[in-house]
């Protein structure tokens, strides 16, 4: 056709079929997925294991794809930090990253990331938390936003989080900053207790979604499998 570029005219179809055809080229984008895990001491337990596991899973189909992915552990500061990789053949070295991903420190992923290298072209950043930060969530997730990526937060919570499991005079003890609080448990103040952490976990959807940041709750009494087929795969996170 006029205006075709004549440098890429397929000779050898040419002379096989005796008619012009012009090669087409298609753009593959060269896409990052940040895969960022709450290392801070309140995500200690089923939070930080059930996070690896969705991580894993996420990454798993990242590298199939042929994305890069890049791990690395947020507290006060950055932790196993795993430059990007890409291909299947990485797929252990991203698991061991992960795997190696301790809790420890208090809760300050904007500082964190101030250190964290800025990835070379367009992509995604999967932040796993428990969002339990001292000032709240906003500054963290407007310094991942002004990074250029698409954002998803995972917001991790255990049943413990939600309703635990304590009954007449206890000590709770800050896991990050070990302040104590006494305090008498009985139904009453756990039925209030849940009904406050239900709404403190709406606020942090609806803080995300007014940032334009895709938000999953997920709580770890849920089996990965569950969460993995049924919903992430009905949010498009798999096939992104």
């Amino acid at each position: 056709m006029p205006g075709d570029d004549l440098r890429f005219l397929d000779w050898h179809l040419y002379g096989r079929l005796d008619s012009l055809w012009i090669k087409l080229f298609e753009e593959e984008d060269d896409r990052n997925v940040q895969v960022l895990l709450d290392c801070s001491a309140s995500m200690e337990g089923d939070k930080l294991d059930y996070a690896r596991q969705i991580a894993a899973a996420l990454a798993w189909v990242s590298l199939g794809k042929s994305d890069r992915v890049t791990v690395a552990g947020l507290s006060d500061a950055i932790q196993n930090y795993a430059p990007p990789r890409r291909g299947r053949g990485a797929a252990n070295q991203v698991f061991d990253t992960l795997e190696a991903i301790q809790p420890g420190g208090d809760s300050d992923p904007a500082k964190a990331l101030q250190a964290f290298p800025r990835q070379r072209g367009t992509g995604i950043a999967l932040l796993f938390s428990d969002f339990l930060y001292p000032d709240g969530p906003d500054l963290a997730l407007r310094r991942l936003i002004s990074r250029g990526n698409e954002l998803h937060a995972f917001h991790v919570l255990s049943p413990a989080d939600i309703r635990p499991d304590l009954d007449g005079d206890v000590v709770l003890i800050d896991a990050e900053s070990g302040a104590e609080l006494p305090v008498t448990v009985d139904e009453e103040v756990l039925d209030r207790y849940e009904a406050t952490v239900q709404a403190w976990a709406d606020e942090m959807e609806t803080t995300c979604r007014r940032l334009g940041v895709g938000y999953t709750r997920l709580i770890t009494s849920v089996p990965v499998e569950e969460t993995v087929l049924t919903t992430l795969r009905r949010q498009g996170l798999l096939g992104r």
